[in-house]
């Protein structure tokens, strides 16, 4: 079995997740020149096809959680600068 069937974890919040998902990436492209079989290209560029996928979605999930923190942030401000004008 390949190294690419290794799925980086979807769920963790660990920064560094993303090198994970660019990591799994590369390890399938390198995989690429050796398929031997048109089957073989055809399960390495799937592969590719599903980590990209997956990297898309968990950098749109990041993306997310910034908006997201970020207007708690600006309510949090607007909140303490009230509070300091009392």
């Amino acid at each position: 079995m390949s190294n690419s069937s290794l799925k980086p974890p979807a769920e963790s919040r660990n920064e560094t997740d993303i090198a994970e998902y660019f990591n799994h990436i590369q390890r399938i492209l390198g995989e690429i020149p050796e398929a031997e079989t048109r089957a073989d290209l055809a399960t390495r560029v799937t592969e590719l096809s599903e980590a990209i996928t997956a990297t898309r979605f968990f950098v749109a999930t990041k993306i997310e959680d910034y908006i997201e923190l970020n207007k708690r942030l600006i309510k949090l401000e607007k909140k303490i600068k009230r509070q300091s004008i009392r």
